[in-house]
């Protein structure tokens, strides 16, 4: 075991049984693209993807997703990064909406890599939508009579936002593609008048590690079981 492993186990409190005790384990995750750490990183536009529900929702609608999730991704990549952030010109349009022919648009790319100097540029797409999951679910539970256990249909709510996002990493230089990835968060709330704001930003701060594990180092918590006898 290396010395970074040996010195990221924390004991959780009591043993789970006789002999055996739980830890946690902070795990080193690897950048997934290989960066010196210092490159220029220009964040063009993102494809917002919208639905009949969200055109209906007027919360959403006055959500401005791609200014909201730029801001919070340029914070969290100047803050926890050395990668220098470029912002592209406000006025800069996507050449597509669909996102297959997003990820093949070389010439782009490599247009922005040339206008701004960025060596990495990063895009894709963005969806973030009020998710309604009741629904009938199966439990277990003891009959007071007779001490059984038998399984029932119980009807559970669970309304919430789902965040989803698409990266698409290009090479500034060349234009081509790099690296897709994607990741999804879905925050449960008390009621679908939840704040659309607070649920899109508990969101992001959910999803924000595996972000930024895109461009630097980070650790994953790991449940792991030792024996103590």
């Amino acid at each position: 075991m290396s010395a970074g492993l040996a010195l990221v186990f924390l004991l959780i409190g009591l043993p789970l049984m006789g002999g055996v005790a739980q830890v946690k384990l902070k795990l080193p995750l690897k950048p997934r693209l290989p960066l010196r750490g210092n490159e220029k990183i220009a964040l063009a536009p993102f494809i917002i993807v919208t639905e009949a529900e969200r055109a209906r929702d007027k919360r959403l609608a006055n959500v401005d997703l791609q200014a909201e999730f730029h801001r919070f991704l340029k914070k969290q990549v100047d803050k926890k990064t050395k990668l220098e952030v470029i912002e592209t010109p406000p006025d800069l349009k996507l050449p597509t909406q669909n996102l297959a022919e997003l990820g093949r648009s070389t010439e782009f790319f490599r247009s922005i890599g040339t206008m701004t100097g960025a060596e990495i540029v990063v895009s894709g797409s963005l969806e973030f939508r009020v998710e309604d999951r009741s629904g009938y679910k199966t439990e277990e539970y003891v009959s007071p009579i007779n001490q059984q256990t038998y399984y029932r249909q119980v009807y559970v709510e669970q309304t919430g936002f789902l965040f989803d996002i698409v990266f698409l990493v290009f090479d500034g230089r060349s234009g081509e593609k790099i690296l897709q990835d994607e990741f999804k968060d879905f925050r449960q709330t008390g009621g679908r008048r939840a704040d659309e704001l607070q649920g899109l930003f508990e969101n992001l701060f959910s999803l924000e590690n595996q972000i930024l594990n895109l461009f630097v180092a980070r650790e994953r918590e790991a449940d792991r079981y030792i024996f103590t006898d």
